[in-house]
């Protein structure tokens, strides 16, 4: 074996191994792969839920106004589900312009919005709801009754019955808190049947208020979850809703803690009581956008999110809605990920908690070749600190697809950190300030869990600073893909056992498979019943070309382990670079229960290649990719009678015998970069980037 570095790697006891992309045998990756956009879609107050099709999306001062959506990304209008304000509405408050903040909430097999009316100004308010079967316009069961009065409070009250959102405890009680300034933050228990107040329990219970005179009692637009056993109230602080030419008015930012019971009390990360004035700012402006708040947490297939309005302070300064992965740590406190911006397994670095060790360091600049248009500029002090929550459903080896700008002279060095465990990475230049091509990356090996990853970023000063645009976590893929690491999808779930289920019709979605590191064409899934119907492995969308078929038929068992039965599937049609992979089903009575699929093992031949190291006083053969003269390696096993000798942007391997010879090269992960096959004396790895690789002879 031959170990070829391009560049030396070690820092002190650090190492990172880099490559562009190239180097794992994919070609440039299409603008849409990396290439964010804001979708910009209107909202104020927003409310979403989850349905087995996708979507339903409510927001303030429409007379909730419906959308859906299939990947919560591009969404479909079916205007207003009321055409006026009801009449009941005008008992408890005569004067009301307008239904104000939704919450959507799927309850007693039946989607119901619950939504208010108000004197504006006073606390002479009141939330109702309505219902329907289904939340697709157009199908048998949808249709909106309403259902009237729920809570209401007077001008007179210390609290104020605006903003209602609903929850269900672990013992499968129902409770919606509410409120706004004064007192703050309310919450009542709920009868599931009627929807209304419940009999057994009339306290209205105080869970959160602001005590400061300075923030002159602004709590509103509360939200709570449960996640692992503890309950989450999101809130929303201080001024709302100055938008077009007074938008620099708005200070509305979002704070939460957790309890242990529902009724709290609620403390922040410090252990302050949000009844009497604690909370953990979760988010506050930055950049360009201002007011980030009047959220709501919900639960997803497979993960948390929280959807908020903003004002876009550079665009139309209007609101507008990010949906963003609520991220938890080891010891379950949440941090805010990214907006999603159609892609799950990309973080937009501008987006992270950014903490500033001096005033303009991570500057947010703007640039048309930036994803999304934006980047981080001037990380450049020590101290300053880039910190990215990330929500991964799959565990296991990953590749960091790194974009920055390094116009400078010399190598410039991060330090990144993901989860706990840190690495020195060298960003070599790049030619210019402020542009980012595609091949202006680094990859960068890490081990990441399923669930909550946080992702660090430092500089290190060495006289020579990069700018970063955004980072792209790659699925490395050798033997087996588990279905319930799946990032989204439609008529999908997760059982009670965390097994993964697909009906008819449906999808998943696996984004950025690295297929390089397959290295067989067989495949197989496992699923527990055999319900007829097939699943396909689809190229990067539902109706994509089908990489491999696997019918569900009796004919097809191999051998059944634990309740699992194997399924043998076609070989894969021919795989290269980075793909999103589609889980698809057709055909399936009922539901799927799929583990694995699984890509069957097909290791490099030993028992004629190469296997000694290049000899070097560092037991590795380190090249300078800028050298102009070749640099021959020694012969390493006779019987082979071959060389390695460097060639522009590449290596040559040279068979002193003409006759069928093989050469693989591999990336130190050790997958395949490149097999090529010659019938006389030469073999040619071309258009290689900066990177560590290894090459292997037969």
């Amino acid at each position: 074996m031959k170990v070829l570095n391009f560049t030396n790697l070690v820092s002190g006891a650090k190492l990172a191994t880099l490559a562009t992309i190239g180097a794992f045998g994919v070609s440039a990756v299409s603008a849409a792969d990396w290439y964010a956009k804001d979708n910009l879609q209107p909202g104020h107050d927003p409310s979403m839920v989850r349905f087995e099709d996708g979507y339903a999306l409510m927001s303030t001062n429409n007379n909730l106004q419906l959308w859906t959506s299939e990947d919560a990304y591009t969404w479909r209008d079916h205007k207003s589900t009321v055409s006026k304000i009801p009449q009941w509405a005008y008992t408890y408050a005569p004067t009301t312009e307008g239904i104000w903040a939704p919450d959507i909430y799927y309850m007693n097999g039946e989607y119901r919005v619950y939504y208010c009316v108000s004197v504006f100004g006073k606390r002479t308010s009141a939330i109702g709801y309505q219902s329907t079967k289904s939340i697709v316009p157009g199908t048998t069961d949808y249709g909106w009754t309403d259902h009237g009065h729920v809570f209401h409070t007077v001008a007179s009250d210390k609290y104020n019955a605006i903003d209602a959102d609903v929850v269900r405890d672990t013992e499968g009680n129902y409770w919606m808190a509410f409120g706004s300034f004064g007192l703050g933050i309310q919450l009542i228990k709920l009868d599931a049947k009627t929807g209304n107040q419940a009999s057994d329990d009339k306290t209205v219970y105080n869970i959160a208020r602001r005590t400061s005179k300075a923030s002159g009692g602004a709590e509103e637009g509360p939200s709570l979850i449960e996640h692992g056993g503890k309950y989450f109230l999101f809130t929303a602080w201080d001024k709302c809703c100055q938008q077009g030419p007074t938008i620099e008015q708005t200070t509305y930012k979002t704070a939460y803690g957790r309890a242990d019971k529902v009724t709290g009390p609620y403390k922040d990360r410090a252990g302050y009581d949000m009844a009497n004035g604690g909370g953990t700012i979760l988010m506050e402006r930055y950049g360009r956008y201002v007011g980030p708040g009047g959220g709501e947490a919900f639960q997803d297939l497979n993960r948390v999110r929280f959807v908020h309005h903003y004002y876009d302070l550079n665009g139309d300064k209007y609101n507008h809605i990010h949906i963003r992965d609520v991220v938890f740590t080891e010891d379950n406190w949440a941090e805010m990920g990214q907006p999603f911006l159609g892609r799950y397994l990309s973080a937009e670095v501008e987006h992270g908690a950014l903490t500033r060790a001096v005033s303009g360091d991570l500057a947010i600049t703007r640039s048309n070749t930036a994803s999304n248009g934006e980047y981080l500029a001037y990380i450049n002090t020590a101290g300053s600190k880039i910190r990215l929550p990330m929500n991964i459903m799959q565990a296991g080896d990953y590749l960091l697809r790194y974009r920055y700008a390094n116009g400078g002279e010399g190598d410039a060095t991060h330090k990144v950190t993901v989860n706990g465990k840190s690495q020195t990475v060298t960003l070599p230049p790049t030619g210019s300030w402020g542009t980012f091509p595609e091949k202006s990356i680094v990859m960068i090996p890490a081990t990441l869990k399923r669930g909550g990853n946080f992702i660090e970023i430092e500089p290190q000063p060495n006289g020579f600073f990069s700018e970063l645009d955004r980072i792209d976590f790659l699925r490395v893929i050798r033997d087996t893909i588990p279905a319930n690491g799946f990032d989204n999808g439609i008529r999908v779930r997760l059982t009670d056992k965390d097994e993964f289920a697909i009906k008819d019709g449906g999808y998943a979605i696996f984004e950025n498979v690295v297929t390089d590191s397959i290295k067989s064409t067989e495949v197989a899934i496992e699923v527990k019943s055999l319900t007829g119907g097939k699943l396909s492995i689809r190229d990067g969308k539902k109706d994509g070309t089908v990489l491999s078929e696997c019918e569900l038929v009796a004919a097809n068992e191999k051998s059944t382990a634990k309740g699992w039965t194997t399924v043998n599937c076609s070989n894969l049609k021919s795989l290269g670079g980075i793909k999103d992979f589609y889980l698809t089903a057709s055909g399936v009575s009922g539901e799927a229960i799929v583990g694995n699929i699984l890509f069957k093992s097909a290791p490099l031949p030993e028992s004629s290649s190469s296997s000694a190291v290049a000899e070097s006083s560092s037991s590795e053969m380190v090249v300078s990719s800028s050298s102009e003269s070749p640099v021959a390696l020694p012969i390493v096993r006779p019987s082979l009678n071959y060389s390695i000798a460097k060639i522009p942007n590449g290596y040559r391997v040279h068979f002193d015998n003409a006759g069928a010879h093989q050469a693989y090269l591999l990336n130190p992960m050790g997958q395949i970069v490149s097999h090529q096959k010659t019938n006389g004396s030469d073999i040619e790895f071309n258009n290689l980037p900066k990177g560590r690789f290894i090459v292997k002879v037969k």
